[in-house]
């Protein structure tokens, strides 16, 4: 992986329905050679997918992101993902693990089941994207479920084949896809192992501060970075990427000394798993309880 691999994983989590042309122009590639990067870091494992996944709000559940205290083998991990109500889980390369959760619980705590395997928590925070409010401002419609379904299934999966499997027109395809992305229904996860990259250095950077104009701040001037998440309005996830281990630390350094932040941790990805089947199914009993409702 290098430079430019980067920036084509930066361009997918910002318009993941750009085509690889319109991605190649930025950088100075082909189509052709941005396809090429992207199934060369599939097959290399680096990039093991990447995914769309649903806000907690399209299924009317609370996320929570619960981080663990001792260290995790990968067969632990492998098995919290069958945790019900997990959908995210990774571990570091020092065997720490995090797992994302929605709950039906307002107030949710951890699964039992999931503290049985990974211990007990060290600290839970309230990821806020893709959808910052707690509530959607309206129902999601059937046809956007329809696609929101597609998309969990294959994120670049062509208008075409949603079309016919869902049966709406290309258009309404086209325009219900970008309302799902443009109102926070999906975020895009690049699913990556940071550990197997091989000629650049792909971490993971928790920046914490009270101030939000700070983090607002980092996030748009932090080189060599792509935006991943916020957690309470007192933390930012940034993707980030580094030639050597002395520019990972000069990274962490530099934004120790950025007034208003609190603390920086860095992490390196050795596994991260999507509960895919789960969210297919929750959003099948979300169609049936629709349909159900349209018939009726």
């Amino acid at each position: 992986m290098d430079e430019r691999d980067f920036s084509i994983l930066s361009q997918l989590r910002r318009d993941p329905f750009s085509s690889y042309e319109a991605m190649g122009r930025s950088i100075g590639l082909s189509g052709n050679a941005v396809k090429a990067r992207i199934e060369a870091m599939k097959d290399a494992r680096f990039l093991t997918s990447l995914r769309a996944v649903p806000a907690a709000q399209v299924f009317g559940r609370t996320p929570s992101l619960f981080f663990f205290k001792e260290p995790v083998a990968l067969e632990e991990l492998n098995a919290s993902i069958e945790v019900d109500p997990v959908v995210f889980a990774t571990v570091d390369v020092n065997r720490s693990a995090a797992a994302l959760v929605y709950s039906n619980s307002p107030a949710p705590g951890p699964p039992e089941k999931l503290v049985s395997l990974l211990g007990p928590v060290a600290s839970a925070v309230i990821p806020l994207f893709p959808y910052p409010r707690r509530q959607l401002s309206r129902p999601v419609s059937l046809a956007e479920l329809r696609v929101l379904r597609a998309l969990v299934e294959d994120l670049r999966v062509p208008l075409k084949e949603i079309s016919e499997s869902t049966g709406l027109s290309q258009k309404v395809v086209k325009k219900t896809r970008t309302r799902l992305l443009d109102q926070g229904l999906l975020q895009v996860q690049p699913v990556f192992q940071s550990a197997r990259s091989s000629r650049i250095l792909v971490f993971e950077v928790h920046v914490h501060s009270s101030d939000d104009s700070v983090l607002s701040r980092i996030r748009r001037t932090l080189p060599r970075s792509m935006f991943v998440n916020q957690w309470d309005k007192t933390a930012v996830v940034l993707s980030c990427w580094a030639e050597s281990m002395a520019e990972v630390s000069e990274t962490e350094r530099r934004l120790r000394g950025e007034p208003g932040v609190s603390d920086v941790r860095v992490k390196f990805h050795a596994r991260a798993i999507l509960a895919t089947a789960r969210l297919l199914s929750w959003i099948d009993d979300q169609v049936l309880g629709l349909e159900g409702g349209t018939r009726a």
